[in-house]
Order: C-alpha cells, then sequence, then structure tokens
C-alpha cells in the first residue's frame, strides 16, 4: 500500500463517516429535539436550536470516528501486508 492510497482512504473514511454523523445528528434531532434540551444545561433557552446542534456535533464526531475507523484499517492492511512472502525477483541471466 502506498502513503497516498493510505491518506485516501483515512480522508475517504472521514468524510463518510462525518456526513453520516451528520444525518444522524439531523435525524435524532428532528425526532427527538428533547435529547439535545436535556443534554445541554442551557438547551431550555429560547434561541437554542437542537438540529443545529444535532448536525454539528454528528459532524464532528462522526469525522473523528472516521479518521479513527480508517487509520485502523490502513494499518491493519499495512500489517497483513507485511506478513507476506515476498517475491523474489527472477533472474534470467
Amino acid at each position: 500500500m502506498t502513503v497516498y492510497r493510505g491518506f485516501t482512504i483515512i480522508v475517504a473514511s472521514g468524510i463518510g463517516f462525518s456526513i453520516g454523523g451528520g444525518l444522524i445528528g439531523f435525524l435524532l434531532a428532528l425526532v427527538v429535539p428533547s435529547y439535545y434540551r436535556t443534554v445541554f444545561r442551557d438547551g431550555h433557552m429560547p434561541v437554542f436550536k437542537p438540529v443545529e446542534v444535532g448536525i454539528g456535533l454528528g459532524v464532528s464526531q462522526g469525522f473523528i470516528a472516521g479518521l479513527i475507523v480508517g487509520s485502523v484499517v490502513v494499518l491493519a492492511v499495512a500489517l497483513a501486508g507485511s506478513q507476506l512472502p515476498r517475491k523474489e525477483p527472477v533472474d534470467l541471466i
């Protein structure tokens, strides 16, 4: 595995998990807005917007989880690749 491919896997995982986390936070805020209101001290204030909080938390936590998962995947693939027997070049002369 090349460094470029490993970096691409980590970034793609971070972006994918970020999108997924944002969607989950958005849906949670729509279905159960009282969840975010009870989690935060000032959740009862009229300016508190559970949808914005849900999206923000979902994106940030999803991104961090994606970076961790992507890094573990790249590490596992790199370790598995290092255990394979190396092919010896064939000497034709």
